[in-house]
């Protein structure tokens, strides 16, 4: 699954790692209730919320922006081969998602950048590839850019040496995906407002979006004609748009993070800003629209700027 859309002077294409995620409602939002979810499911229908099961449906997805000579990945995704006992969900991918990158033109040798929104799991994965017993930096010529704070926080956590539950598994997320890239290829730390690409009238902005970790980003596509927002983990599911006190599991600060949801959503609305989500199924974009019900989600094809 993937689409491929123009933004300013910037293309943008989706890979998608996992098409179907689907997670027990209560695994993903602790609060959710029965009356939640059949609202989403009459809202958005079965692509987002299982028939059958009952279970909130998501994907996995990685964006690679071109801009001028610049190629940027942004979000890696799970990863394939990655240990994660405590996570069921994210554990021992494998997946054909390198090829997936080369049925879209991409050759991960011709990436410059490399961006984790934030360094949960499921979204710095492939930042590494299994190369016998070692791990490798995916993206051998590129820059790896980190949040200052983000990459802080897991440093110490993983030199805490947990060794049991989820903060056992995000310490393998450090050891494998993060270390070897600090220890054997090019990286920095940048923090809100950083310019990560610019070409003409375009620029691919970092901007500091926290809630979810302490250090959570997302990366703004700006251009006089309209913009994209790469939003990471600011939103999982739009269920999280019918009822906006919805906290997801994982949420650090649960709530900052619905602060950083409203104001950004609100923004994607006010501004006519393309969403990229990190997690909603579908191969297209999304718009949000006010309504007197509250935010309308659409999806949405075409060029902006």
């Amino acid at each position: 699954m993937t689409f491929e859309i123009q933004v300013g002077e910037a293309t943008v294409v989706q890979v998608t790692e996992l098409e179907r995620w689907p997670f027990q409602p209560r695994e993903l939002f602790p609060a959710v209730r029965d009356a939640h979810v059949a609202g989403a499911a009459e809202a958005f229908g079965p692509r987002f919320v299982d028939e059958a099961t009952g279970e909130l449906v998501l994907a996995i997805h990685t964006y690679v922006i071109r801009l001028g000579g610049t190629a940027l990945v942004v979000d890696t995704g799970n990863g394939n081969h990655k240990e994660r006992p405590n996570l069921p969900p994210h554990h021992r991918f494998d997946t054909d998602f390198l090829e997936r990158f080369e049925r879209a033109g991409v050759d991960v040798r011709d990436v410059d950048v490399v961006v984790n929104t934030h360094l949960h799991p499921d979204h710095c994965g492939w930042n590494t590839r299994l190369d016998g017993d070692r791990w490798l930096p995916t993206f051998p010529a590129a820059t790896y850019v980190f949040g200052h704070d983000e990459l802080a926080d897991l440093r110490a956590l993983a030199t805490a040496n947990p060794t049991e539950g989820v903060e056992a598994d995000l310490a393998r997320a450090y050891e494998d995906s993060v270390r070897p890239v600090l220890e054997g290829g090019r990286w920095e730390v940048a923090g809100d407002g950083h310019v990560l690409a610019a070409h003409g009238d375009t620029s691919v902005v970092l901007r500091a979006a926290p809630g979810h970790t302490g250090g959570h980003s997302i990366v703004e596509i700006r251009s006089p004609g309209g913009g994209a927002v790469l939003c990471g983990d600011v939103i999982h599911h739009p269920v999280q748009l019918l009822y906006p006190h919805l906290s997801q599991a994982g949420d650090a600060d649960p709530a900052l993070a619905s602060r950083t949801r409203d104001a950004l959503l609100g923004r994607c609305a006010g501004d006519a800003l393309l969403l990229l989500p990190a997690h909603f199924p579908g191969d297209h974009p999304f718009t949000l629209t006010r309504t007197d019900a509250g935010l309308r989600l659409s999806s949405a094809k075409g060029e902006r700027g």
